[in-house]
């Protein structure tokens, strides 16, 4: 009887202390995965499309990936899309309401301006439309570059990195609506007149003196400026933070030659008569600082990001008041 039971007793305790060793052992993973969910639910806009699309474990890759957002790189957060949508929004209705005013307050070239007019600014009309014509091209090419060929064909794909894609993607869209943002305000209070409406007043009789459609307080800044200088800043950053070709010379040709395609849309703006040199080179500073600076600073750089969560939130809407009265105004949330 002893015999028997001491075995009965071993075996019983052998029991427990397999079961207490594999609930040991599931306390860990589970605690993982809580705490997992609980750090990125809601809060990363990529992670969350791939379990969207792909379940779960995300986009699994067949092989190791040779590019790939690093892990002390900060990610697109929710934070950052509720902001980008909402300045989204406020530039449909900064499009859709009658914000424009076609009384300037500016007039006139300043500094440089007038000199550097008078030598680039082509006289035929035709001559004017094609360069006009050309550089709408251009800044579209620069537009479309990021998305296309650096996030969808390079990393996505070229390499199969759709995390690094969808990554690139969204801080390439936020740019944008950044951009567009600060040259709408700033276009709306310039209300600079477009060296072409002068010329339309001395007497030029081309088509576009006749055209609503070309708004003539819109001048500075350059829009077409700072959107293939966003684009160009956009490309810089990617392929000097990361290697998407895989050849040195390669990445910085395509950052060259953003910056060359960027700066001949400056100088067919000038050429059409549609800018002024200063609105041009305003345009610029202020692509390359949507495209480069701001990208990097709140993801490539590898440091903290501050929340984007202010105490009190300023949104500027736009303003619709009596007897034709258009504005802005800022709306406080506390």
């Amino acid at each position: 009887m002893t015999s028997a039971q001491a075995p009965a007793g071993e075996g019983a305790s052998d029991v427990a202390d397999e079961s207490g060793t594999a609930s040991e052992a599931a306390e860990p993973e589970s605690t993982t995965t809580d705490v997992t969910e609980r750090g990125e639910g809601g809060e990363d806009v990529a992670r969350a499309f791939e379990s969207a699309i792909d379940g779960p474990e995300g986009m699994p890759s067949e092989r190791p990936l040779r590019i790939e957002w690093r892990p002390e790189w900060p990610r697109y957060s929710f934070d950052e899309l509720v902001l980008t949508a909402g300045l989204g929004l406020l530039l449909i209705a900064a499009e859709l309401l009658p914000t424009a005013a076609f009384e300037p307050n500016w007039t006139g070239g300043i500094l440089f301006d007038d000199g550097v007019r008078e030598g680039l600014r082509l006289r035929a009309y035709p001559q004017r439309e094609s360069s006009a014509l050309a550089a709408e091209v251009m800044q579209w090419v620069l537009i479309g570059f990021p998305f296309v060929f650096d996030a969808l064909s390079a990393a996505g794909l070229g390499e199969n990195s759709w995390d690094l894609a969808f990554q690139m993607g969204l801080v390439s869209v936020e740019a944008y609506v950044v951009s567009l943002v600060v040259w709408r305000i700033t276009s709306l209070l310039a209300r600079r007149e477009r060296p072409l409406t002068a010329a339309c007043e001395a007497g030029d009789a081309s088509p576009p003196c006749s055209d609503p459609n070309v708004r003539a307080t819109e001048s500075f800044f350059s829009n077409q400026t700072m959107n293939a200088f966003t684009g160009a800043g956009l490309m810089c950053l990617h392929h000097t933070a990361m290697p998407l070709y895989g050849d040195e010379a390669a990445d910085a040709a395509t950052c060259i030659g953003g910056l060359t395609v960027g700066a001949m849309v400056g100088l067919l703006r000038v050429m059409s008569d549609f800018e002024y040199l200063t609105d041009v080179i305003t345009g610029a500073l202020v692509g390359l600082a949507s495209g480069w600076l701001l990208p990097y600073l709140l993801h490539y750089q590898g440091g903290a990001r501050p929340e984007l969560r202010p105490p009190v939130a300023a949104i500027p809407a736009p303003f619709l008041g009596p007897n034709d009265t258009y504005g802005l105004q800022v709306v406080g949330v506390f």
